[in-house]
């Protein structure tokens, strides 16, 4: 078992590759979009591949950060979490560790980063499939 420190560094490494590849969706996705209102379905399905291939790292990045985080006991799981789940700058602020601070806001960058790509994702999916969109209002029958 890793100290709790040596678990923080890992962490951090591997959330700022998991951010570095959040930027690529984002980019690829700012592509979907342009190639969308072109209607050029070739570069759409050849960038929707790109994606899925970032996707994927992202999906091999998480799996090894859950292993640190469930590599100690329940208190240094719950700890390590909690760094990974803070909602404001602020929070980051508070800690007076830099490892621990630093840790902090690239998860909030990351998370950040995902928001906004889920809005657009949201809004190409509406304009793509309407009212068959996977976000679309539900009417109660």
């Amino acid at each position: 078992m890793d100290s709790i420190e040596m678990c923080i560094k890992k962490l951090t490494a591997l959330m700022k590759k998991k951010y570095s590849e959040m930027l690529k969706i984002e980019k690829i996705t700012n592509d979907i979009e342009e190639t969308l209102k072109r209607n050029d379905n070739v570069s759409t399905d050849m960038f929707l591949t790109m994606r899925m291939e970032v996707m994927e790292t992202i999906d091999d990045i998480d799996g090894q950060i859950d292993e640190i985080l469930t590599s100690g006991d329940e208190e240094e799981y719950h700890f390590l979490k909690g760094l990974l789940k803070i909602d404001t700058q602020e929070q980051a602020m508070n800690t007076e560790y830099s490892d621990e601070k630093m840790l902090m806001l690239i998860s909030l960058r990351t998370r950040n980063v995902l928001k906004g790509i889920i809005e657009k994702d949201k809004v190409m999916n509406k304009r793509l499939l309407g009212k068959d969109s996977f976000y679309a209002e539900k009417k109660n029958p």
